[in-house]
């Protein structure tokens, strides 16, 4: 094992700030010295406890240079460019990669390849310092991910649409540090004097302080779904003889109420002609889990509800003649079913076929409801000491904020939260702007409701006011989603135009 080491986000294809002091972390358990190379210029840093700390003057933008460590290993990355950098945190709605947005976006998708904007997924496990010690959290090795070929799946869909656009312009290296983390709260981001500050108290932090405690819980939390699920398992179930109980239903629809547990949906359908090749089955948005068969060949599962159910297959399977589709969903809260607004088809070379309409019903086993875990993205300080604290000697140009969701059920207070966090963040990262992505109109389809509730509109109105009380903040409009159910949105695209825009305001 060497014993030279950079931190994690020092990898190859990185993206350094171009124009500010550039400074490398790393980690040395046996030199008393390390000398560092960037771009044809050396400093000489000391080892401090096994550590060290090589600061560099500001650069001009630079494509395709080495960084070298050389101590009592060698490490060479290489791919290092120095342009733009940029933050992007907050929640789902940040995080969600391009190949989520590919139905509505293949062609711009596929039009041009951007080996110059490179991502850095900041995923660290998640750790919360005993009060008075420093931070514990570290930063993933992981090479930074180029907007080309397969790899343009993987980045931020705002993140890239915003970018390419920065990117035709300014013809400039662009590094996205993607510390998205879906589900967090606001809370998760903010120190802990600030959320003393806010009302957040000690109680709510001092259960997760501790290395490893954490992470025990999350894994708590991981055992406990698996047992929960194994519950739903009625062992002397067989689907084809209980189809004759079955009851009709019409789907898409939330058909089941007051029942956690295992439930099965059937639907049969003809074709003509046998398909050939690759087929499509869109089952829109279910709730919650579900594993999907066609003729008993499983096709897809997802493990909770948000993902688009997009189940690829052979047509190989499919016969002439009578076809059935076999849905065994799980429901974890009393509640659930096929999300209306979301497509739902089956898609094969000799044409589409709508599965909307009547299917059939059948319980499988009643448990009672599924109590989970909170994630470790909605604890007090979490992320800050996971995703801020870890990069804080990182330059950066902009911050690209895109939260709220997970604070639209208690809107009060979101502004001064908002106000401490930007500046704690400005504090650490410097004077930088914030550009920020308002949350979408959504309604949970599980509450039956017509509008869009009052905390939800809340949590907006204060985003929309956010410049008249924070210096150097610009906000951006997500348009109206189609289907309003949909809490992802893949109209990215649009909202990465806006955001480019404003960002190359400032």
């Amino acid at each position: 094992m060497s014993s030279t080491k950079l931190l994690g986000i020092y990898s190859n294809g990185m993206v350094l700030q171009r124009n500010e002091e550039i400074i490398i972390e790393g980690e040395d358990n046996a030199a008393s010295s390390v000398k560092v190379t960037l771009a044809g210029n050396t400093v000489e840093a000391e080892v401090v406890s096994g550590k060290f700390k090589a600061v560099f003057e500001p650069m001009d933008v630079t494509i395709d240079t080495e960084l070298k460590v050389e101590g009592t290993d060698t490490v060479t990355i290489k791919d290092v460019c120095i342009g733009d950098v940029y933050m992007l945190a907050g929640q789902s709605n940040m995080e969600l990669p391009v190949i989520r947005t590919i139905e509505l976006n293949e062609e711009e998708i596929n039009a041009k390849d951007y080996p110059l904007i490179r991502q850095y997924r900041l995923t660290p496990d998640l750790e919360i310092p005993l009060k008075g010690e420093e931070s514990i959290c570290k930063l993933p090795d992981a090479d930074w991910v180029k907007a080309a070929g397969e790899g343009k799946n993987e980045i931020s869909a705002i993140g890239f649409y915003a970018a390419k656009r920065i990117f035709e312009q300014r013809n400039v290296p662009i590094g996205l540090i993607l510390s998205a983390q879906g589900g967090s709260n606001i809370e998760s981001w903010m120190s802990e004097e600030d959320l003393t500050a806010s009302g957040v108290t000690e109680e709510e932090i001092a259960p997760y302080r501790g290395k490893g405690v954490l992470k025990a819980y999350v894994d708590e939390g991981g055992r406990d779904t698996v047992q929960w699920r194994e519950k739903t398992v009625d062992k002397d179930f067989n689907i084809d003889s209980a189809i004759a109980n079955a009851v009709s239903v019409t789907l898409p629809g939330i058909v089941v109420d007051e029942f956690s547990g295992s439930i099965w949906f059937i639907k049969e359908f003809f074709i003509d002609k046998k398909p050939e090749g690759e087929c499509l089955l869109r089952l829109g948005d279910l709730i919650d889990a579900d594993v999907t068969y066609i003729n008993g060949v499983e096709v897809g599962r997802t493990e909770y509800q948000y993902p688009p159910r997009k189940y690829r297959f052979n047509g190989s399977i499919l016969n002439e003649g009578k076809n059935v589709i076999t849905t065994r969903l799980i429901i974890e809260n009393e509640r659930g079913g096929f999300v209306p607004g979301h497509p739902y088809y089956l898609k094969t070379n000799l044409g589409t076929i709508d599965i909307t309409g009547e299917w059939k019903m059948v319980k499988e086993k009643k448990v009672s409801k599924f109590v989970p875990h909170k994630m470790a993205q909605m604890i007090p300080s979490s992320l800050y000491y996971a995703s801020l604290k870890t990069i804080t000697n990182i330059k950066i140009s902009q911050i690209w904020w895109c939260q709220g969701e997970s604070n639209a059920a208690e809107p009060e207070g979101y502004d001064k939260k908002m106000i401490l966090l930007f500046r704690n963040m400005r504090e650490m990262f410097g004077d930088v702007p914030v550009v920020m992505v308002k949350i979408a109109d959504y309604i949970n389809p599980l509450t039956f409701e017509t509008e869009v509730p009052e905390g939800w509109r809340m949590i907006q109105k204060l985003q929309d006011d956010a410049p008249n009380y924070i210096d150097k903040v610009k906000v951006v409009a997500s348009p109206c989603p189609d289907p309003i159910y949909e809490l992802h949105p893949q109209n990215k695209s649009e909202i990465g135009a806006d955001l480019a825009r404003e960002s190359m305001t400032f």
